[in-house]
């Protein structure tokens, strides 16, 4: 059977746990000393102790269930609600101790007593408020880490595709080489064979008599130098 509960400022449970038989406490709430020891050289193996909340302090308790020669004292609340980290002077204690929930508390009475069934107390972490800050400071950490990643990754991406378009844009000019090569005339006021118009396809500007043109791939004029105005 497993018990969830507050661990005092006692000795840890460690390794796979530790287990034992469940007796209740006489007096329930152990405010004064245990009627029901457990005798040095019985053959009882690891004795627990079952005590109600209230009327003394913890940590009064679980010395009084120490010195009945018990192994534990599971000590559960006398009122419903949220549970609370029990408080006390741990000096001398050398017992586990454990505190669980009322509910917790009336389920386990039903069993003490009974040497067939053993009750099983678990190592857990230590539930305080520096271990709670911790974990969340961590975690927030790891979430900033993880958006920081997706953020810079994104805005790489973006930077690759816009210097790409940009590549893909830029117009670098036909070379001095192909613009010599392309065919030439003077131009006069009658029209050629070679020549479409009385205007510069590019710059829009007419011809003058005598300027000198490129026939441009599509048959259209260029004017090689910029005419007067």
């Amino acid at each position: 059977m497993f018990v969830v509960g507050w661990y005092f400022s006692a000795p840890a449970i460690e390794g796979t746990g530790k287990c034992g038989i469940l007796y209740l406490a006489n007096p329930l709430d152990a405010c004064s000393d245990l009627s029901n020891k457990v005798e040095k050289g019985s053959n009882i193996t690891s004795p627990f102790a079952l005590v109600i909340r209230g009327g003394c302090s913890f940590d009064d308790k679980v010395r009084r269930v120490q010195k009945a020669g018990f192994e534990a004292a599971i000590v559960y609340d006398n009122d419903d609600g949220f549970l609370v980290a029990m408080a006390g002077n741990a000096a001398g204690i050398k017992i586990h101790a454990v505190f669980v929930s009322k509910a917790s508390g009336e389920i386990l009475k039903k069993y003490t007593g009974s040497p067939d069934i053993e009750l099983w107390l678990s190592p857990t972490f230590e539930n305080s408020a520096w271990s709670i800050m911790a974990i969340s400071f961590i975690s927030l950490l790891a979430m900033s880490a993880v958006l920081a990643t997706c953020f810079f990754v994104r805005r790489y991406h973006i930077r690759r595709e816009r210097s790409r378009s940009s590549r893909v844009r830029e117009f670098h000019g036909m070379s001095r080489r192909l613009v010599k090569a392309m065919p030439s005339l003077i131009f006069t006021a009658v029209l050629d064979d070679n020549s479409t118009s009385r205007t510069c396809a590019v710059c829009l500007e007419d011809y003058t008599m005598g300027e000198k043109l490129r026939i441009l791939p599509c048959h259209h004029s260029k004017l090689l130098t910029i005419p007067r105005m």
